[in-house]
């Protein structure tokens, strides 16, 4: 049996500090092996990453509220949910499948850092579970941001290559085909666009010299191609607009190619 369990979890204040917290379970076979990690990135200052394999519980959701703390990171954070959760099965297959849960479209959070400081801005989660062993992944690039405003919430999953699918949803709510392009989102039926500007690089490099690199077991998951998988992941600032309004927010995005023969 293999199944990677993963949440995922950020912070951005309107300053544009940004937060993002990973915990992790694999299972395979007999083995299993946790892990977590954070990524912390103050105004004019270079991200600082930690990592753990004693993570410690997972996040909790109850009553549209999660929360999750780590002592070994030094973490407490507090999400209260805005907007309904959404989910979708991305992959039914005889390989495996995957699913994906935003719990947290869009919330109100607050995390207290190692440092002893307080964050608080607007904040996502999701957790995703996967069947499928990384290395049969049907695609060769991943598309995945999110964006947040006062107003507005917008999500969006794309993959290109062997298998092609996309995803989008705004404040929760699936949509139907959007175009996606560098720093540009349009969403059908005049639900409006989304435009980044002034990204901010919070990572990049090779998968296994990121989070992943705290578990023994990441050489082996990400033997092949995947030991060559490249992701960046930014913070940008966002402006969605509709024939009526605009709303202005933070976006974090990313892209990561997983095979060296994949588009680039």
């Amino acid at each position: 049996m293999f199944e990677l369990s993963k949440w995922y979890c950020d912070c951005v204040s309107d300053e544009g500090a940004a937060f993002i917290g990973y915990w992790a379970r694999l299972r395979w076979g007999p083995l299993v092996l946790p892990y977590a990690a954070s990524l912390q990135k103050a105004p004019a200052e270079a991200p600082r990453e930690r990592s753990s394999l004693l993570p410690g519980p997972a996040p909790v959701m109850r009553e549209r509220v999660l929360r999750w703390n780590s002592k070994r990171l030094g973490i407490r954070g507090v999400w209260n949910a805005r907007l309904p959760s959404c989910g979708r099965a991305l992959l039914e297959a005889p390989g495996g499948a995957i699913a994906w849960d935003c719990h947290v479209p869009s919330a109100e959070s607050c995390i207290d850092l190692a440092n002893g400081t307080r964050m608080s801005g607007l904040g996502y989660a999701e957790h995703l579970t996967l069947s499928i062993r990384p290395w049969q992944l049907p695609f060769d690039e991943l598309r995945w941001g999110r964006f947040l405003s006062e107003d507005d919430a917008v999500t969006w999953i794309e993959w290109s290559g062997r298998q092609m699918r996309r995803w989008v949803f705004h404040n929760g709510r699936a949509l139907g085909v959007a175009r996606i392009s560098e720093g540009l989102i349009e969403l059908p039926d005049d639900h409006g666009t989304l435009e980044f500007a002034d990204p901010m690089v919070l990572r990049e490099g090779r998968l296994l010299s990121g989070a992943l690199r705290a578990m023994p077991a990441a050489s082996l998951l990400l033997r092949g191609g995947l030991r060559h998988a490249h992701e960046t992941k930014w913070l940008s600032r966002g402006t969605f607009t509709t024939p009526t309004r605009t709303s202005s927010g933070w976006t974090i995005h990313e892209v990561v190619r997983l095979r060296p023969g994949g588009p680039w």
